[in-house]
């Protein structure tokens, strides 16, 4: 998500320089803690846990974590949260909203936004925000993808 631009375009001075970004993850729920709103209505309190996919990105092979508040209604509302990537060189962490979907036949679905909130190591100071959709594939397990810009204030571009 973020880390990318340290790769991206070498050597030239650049004050503060966008760079699109972008991956893919699969994720497991560890943790639910249900609470009953009303007739047809929860609140979903739950962590997850999963591996990030971005090829040629510093994200590649990131751990991924999520703790996120989800309330729905006739299997339709709001989501949001907090995701964590954590590779060696550091962790950087994104704020995220979004809206939560059950189809006919069952299948949950979220779209939404994230922003940056907080990194640290080589990720420190890193400013993006962008999308985000994933889809259960079974009760416990999901697969989504994100996309966006991030800016490294201060660092030089590589031309990769």
């Amino acid at each position: 998500m973020l880390a990318a631009t340290l790769f991206l375009a070498a050597g030239l001075p650049s004050a503060v320089v966008a760079m699109p970004m972008g991956g893919s993850y699969t994720g497991r729920v560890d943790s639910q803690a249900p609470q009953v709103l009303g007739p047809n209505e929860v609140k979903i309190q739950q962590t997850a846990s999963g591996l990030n996919r971005g090829p040629g990105t510093p994200l590649d092979g990131a751990q991924v974590q999520w703790v996120e508040t989800v309330t729905l209604k006739n299997g339709q509302g709001p989501v949001e949260g907090t995701i964590t990537f954590t590779t060696p060189a550091g962790t950087t962490s994104s704020v995220y909203k979004g809206t939560v979907t059950t189809d006919a036949q069952g299948r949950v679905a979220a779209t939404g936004t994230y922003r940056d909130s907080a990194a640290t190591g080589e990720f420190a100071g890193v400013k993006g925000k962008g999308t985000f959709s994933l889809a259960y594939t079974s009760k416990t397990e999901f697969a989504g993808q994100w996309q966006g810009e991030v800016t490294l204030p201060g660092q030089r571009s590589s031309k990769r």
